[in-house]
């Protein structure tokens, strides 16, 4: 075998290599590492919310209309190409208190409680301003003026 052929199956190898490589799933941990013992350690009845912050760290959510109910998210993800990207792991912790700022109840939700939603236009509401064709011309009255009289940089 000469060196060129030695050199062409390294090369054939490395290529091998680099392509198997690619096809390899790159894996991406989001939010909490959820530990277990200091999870162990919050007692409901007992521990207080400065506790549970001590503990475990600042919520990765919290309720949406009250503060009573905290959420430490953790997810698992592999991502095999730019457009695919699949869930592998889930591990929700939902901590509550009470109105005294006590431990009230902590549950752990996994994949198997996971659900996909798709909100729907017509009937989901979302919070801001919905404004009719009338209230965006009106509203725009007087913004816009002559650019020629005032350039920014330039007094008028």
């Amino acid at each position: 075998m000469g060196v060129k052929s030695s050199a062409a199956v390294l090369l054939l190898a490395i290529g091998l290599a680099s392509g198997l490589a690619a096809c390899a799933p790159q894996v991406v941990q989001h939010g909490h590492n959820l530990d277990p013992v200091s999870l162990a350690r919050i007692t409901p009845g007992v521990t207080s919310r400065e506790e549970v912050a001590r503990l475990m760290g600042s919520p990765s959510a919290l309720a949406t209309f009250e503060d009573d109910r905290w959420y430490y998210v953790t997810q698992r993800r592999e991502n095999r190409s730019f457009f695919q990207s699949n869930i592998t792991e889930q591990e929700v912790v939902t901590i509550s208190f009470d109105d005294r700022g006590i431990v009230r109840s902590v549950d752990q939700h996994g994949m198997d409680q996971a659900m996909a939603i798709q909100p729907e236009p017509e009937i989901t509401r979302t919070l801001g301003n919905e404004m009719t064709v009338v209230e965006q011309l009106v509203g725009n009255i007087g913004r816009f003026g002559d650019p020629a009289a005032t350039m920014p940089g330039q007094r008028p």
